[in-house]
């Protein structure tokens, strides 16, 4: 019995926010015009940057690309893999403001299955994969990591696993969310 009575009580409250919302009138004033935005605000640690509602930042030294993801849950995060152009776009700026000719690695590997490139976060979806002019290549048959790279045209290119670069990395960001009112 005290459960449905607390039940009624909050379908009340909530009915009465709604009404008061919905109405169109500002609770304050009711002869004002306003109505109710989602607001959401995020934010990163220091030295990471803030990509909608994702932090990135590089590894702040060189790795392989199996202990770059080490190092990016070191700092938090994990290995990024870009999803669209404008995520890509948004990498290469950051790679470039840390190195003008820049080799970054990123959450993309053939390692299980030459030709077969599978990004981390991508599982369920056809890998987003930019590559540079006649590439991959599979140099010497065995390239099987992904760096983005500005010798490749700030596209990707497959290299050696074994090589040391800078590393691609990504957490979530700090969000919160909130109402705000807006007068018409």
């Amino acid at each position: 019995m005290a459960f449905w009575s607390k039940f009624i009580v909050v379908v009340a409250i909530i009915s009465s926010i709604k009404a008061v919302l919905g109405s169109g009138f500002c609770p304050s004033r009711l002869s004002v015009k306003c109505h109710s935005r989602l607001i959401v605000e995020c934010s990163c640690p220091p030295e990471w940057q803030l990509w909608g509602n994702v932090c990135y930042r590089l590894t702040p030294s060189p790795h392989t690309w199996d202990d770059a993801k080490s190092a990016c849950q070191d700092m938090g995060g994990k290995m990024a893999a870009p999803c669209s152009f404008e995520e890509m776009n948004f990498m290469v700026e950051l790679a470039r403001n840390v190195e003008s000719n820049f080799y970054a690695w990123i959450a993309c590997n053939d390692k299980e299955v030459e030709g077969t490139w599978e990004c981390d976060g991508q599982e369920e979806n056809e890998p987003f994969l930019v590559w540079n002019r006649d590439q991959p290549d599979n140099y010497a048959n065995n390239q099987d990591c992904v760096a983005i790279s500005s010798d490749h045209n700030n596209r990707m290119d497959d290299d050696y696993c074994r090589l040391y670069y800078l590393a691609m990395c990504v957490r979530r960001a700090a969000c919160t969310h909130g109402l705000t009112q807006l007068r018409d």
